[in-house]
Formats: structure tokens, C-alpha cells, sequence
């Protein structure tokens, strides 16, 4: 699809720019949709898929949910290294967390309060914590601040182990929750439905993802802003609407386990896979002046929430709070690296 883009482009820059602005611009807006559809159809229905066959909530937005909101960053990277857009691609990941902390979180918060005790287990936000703490350490230890091909591996290996571990805790609780599931989830869409809808689901985010990297690239070229910065604001807002949508649905249903569970998979997962698959087919690496700004701001986020998700109950000034710490570190970013 990209290609395809640039082919039809390929002349309209000279000939009428103000025409290849808009044209851009609206790129950037069908990607948006149809990462934020696709994003909603495929966390939909791979949750209802899951939740039919009897696995609990909170392992649900731990794994099949976070993964399935995470498919728009996967996406957009693999399309971003693939069109040599690579500053995207850490700006995405590192702005998708943040995003989903404090941007997301804190809108969930305004909502309806949210009790974290027991919501989901500590050890996830442990996990977390210290694997934010890997990947910008290696990031600031290594003199090229680039992921490549032997970090990637790692990082995907620990994705590995880490599902097999979550889906042992499944299977092990499936039983229990079997004759439960039945009676809350008969009313879910059928399994050969879930299925035919996540298939739709990946190619709205294929076409989605190469659609925004396309109206991205080209705006921060021409704005002579660097692409990781776009990546940080715009595109990991974009890439961060399934999370939001979900989010929202999950905090007026008070499914607040699988909301946090979500959270917190997804974040685990932007960098695990997301960081993992970009490192091998990169080697990707930052292009602004001042990365470290990012890097600080995704581990005070992090290990706030790992702090609150002890037990805390989390009210609207604690949203207030997390919204507050991501207009701070957006305007930051965007005043030292622009």
C-alpha cells in the first residue's frame, strides 16, 4: 500500500503541493481510522474468542487484548522500517507507553474511580517496570542509542516466555471459570464469527498502518520535523486509540482488572514485540537531539504506576495528575528536539 501511495504522489509534490498537503493530511486520517476500527474489531473479538472458552478476565487484558491493541504499533513500525521510516518507530513505542499511562489511564480516571487492589497481579507491574528499565538502559549504554538485531531477539524471546507463562496461568484457571464463562459470555458473537472478524480486523490495520506512515513520513519531511517526534505525539496517539476505546468501554463496565490488565500487557507488549520485531528488521535509532527527555519520561510514568497499582485506589486526581505529566512531557520533547 505504501508503494502504491508514493506511485500516485510521485508527481502531485511539484505539480500542486497545496493538493499534496491535503492529500497527506487526509492519508494520515484514513490510517488513523482504520488503525482505531481495526484496532477495536480485532481487540473485540479476540477478547469475546478468549472469554468463550472459559479464561479469565484479567488474563484476557494481559495477553489476547493487549496484544490485539498493540497490532497498530506492530503494524506501523513493520510498514515504518519497511518505507525507511525508522525515527517513527522508537518515538511510537516510547510515546504509545507513555500514552497509555498517562494519557489513557488518566482519561479512565475521570470517568470512575478505580480500585487497584488485587485488580490484577503485582508481579505484572513488576515485569513492566523492569523491562522499561532494560530497554532504555540498553538505549543509553549503547553509543549508537540504536535496537538491533541481537536486542530484538532477546526482547522477543522474553515476549515468549512470558506468554507461555500467562497462558499456563490460563489453562490452569480455565476450569474454574468454564461453567462461569458459559452463563456470562452466552450472548458472545459465535467463534467462527470472531474469527472471520479478526481477519478483517489485521487488513484494516495492514492498509491503516502503511496509510499513516505514508501521510507521516512525507508531513515531517516537509516540516523539516524529525520523525521520531511525530512518532511520539501523532502517530502513537493514533496507534494508542484502540487502547483509549477499549479503555472507556472496560471503565463503564467496571471491568477495571482487565482495564489495567490491558494497560499494562499492552505496554509490556509495545516493547517486547513491537521493539523486538523493529530490531531485527531494523536496526532502528533515535533522530532527535535530546532522546533522553523520552526515555526519563517513560520510566517516571512507569514506575509511578507500578507505585499505585500496590493497592491504591486511584480517583480523578490521580487522571488529573497523569494528564497533566503528559501535556508536560509532550510540550518538553517538542521544545528541546524541534
Amino acid at each position: 500500500m505504501y508503494q502504491v501511495l508514493t506511485t500516485l504522489c510521485s508527481s502531485m509534490q511539484a505539480e500542486s503541493p497545496i493538493i499534496y498537503i491535503g492529500v497527506l493530511i487526509a492519508s494520515m486520517l484514513i490510517g488513523f481510522y482504520l488503525l482505531t476500527k481495526g484496532g477495536d474489531l480485532l481487540s473485540d473479538h479476540a477478547s469475546n474468542l478468549a472469554q468463550s472458552i472459559g479464561i479469565p478476565s484479567v488474563v484476557v487484558g494481559l495477553t489476547i487484548v493487549s496484544i490485539a491493541t498493540s497490532a497498530p504499533e506492530l503494524f506501523t513500525s513493520i510498514a515504518a522500517v519497511a518505507s525507511e521510516a525508522q525515527g517513527l518507530i522508537l518515538g511510537n513505542i516510547i510515546g504509545s507507553n507513555i500514552a497509555n499511562i498517562s494519557l489513557i489511564l488518566g482519561i479512565s480516571l475521570l470517568i470512575s474511580p478505580i480500585n487497584t487492589n488485587r485488580a490484577i497481579p503485582q508481579s505484572q507491574s513488576i515485569v513492566l517496570l523492569g523491562l522499561s528499565l532494560f530497554f532504555i538502559a540498553y538505549l543509553f549504554l549503547n553509543p549508537s542509542q540504536s535496537l538491533s538485531t541481537f536486542p530484538g531477539i532477546i526482547l522477543l524471546l522474553f515476549i515468549g516466555c512470558y506468554l507461555f507463562f500467562l497462558t499456563r496461568t490460563a489453562l490452569q484457571s480455565r476450569k474454574i471459570n468454564k461453567i462461569e464463562s458459559k452463563k456470562k459470555y452466552k450472548d458472545l458473537p459465535s467463534v467462527y464469527l470472531s474469527c472471520i472478524m479478526i481477519l478483517v480486523a489485521t487488513a484494516a490495520l495492514w492498509v491503516g498502518s502503511d496509510t499513516l506512515v505514508f501521510g507521516a513520513k512525507n508531513l515531517a519531511s516537509l516540516a523539516g520535523i524529525p520523525e521520531e517526534l511525530i512518532g511520539f505525539t501523532l502517530v502513537a496517539i493514533g496507534t494508542s486509540l484502540p487502547e483509549l476505546a477499549a479503555s472507556i468501554a472496560l471503565t463503564k463496565k467496571n471491568e477495571f482488572g482487565m482495564l489495567l490488565g490491558n494497560i499494562v500487557g499492552s505496554n509490556i507488549f509495545n516493547i517486547g514485540l513491537v521493539g523486538g520485531v523493529a530490531g531485527i528488521l531494523g536496526p532502528i535509532s533515535a533522530t532527535t537531539t535530546f532522546p533522553w527527555i523520552d526515555y526519563i519520561s517513560l520510566l517516571l510514568l512507569t514506575t509511578l504506576l507500578t507505585f499505585w497499582l500496590r493497592g491504591t485506589t486511584l480517583k480523578k486526581i490521580h487522571g488529573v495528575i497523569l494528564l497533566i505529566a503528559y501535556v508536560g512531557a509532550s510540550l518538553t520533547t517538542w521544545v528541546f528536539n524541534s
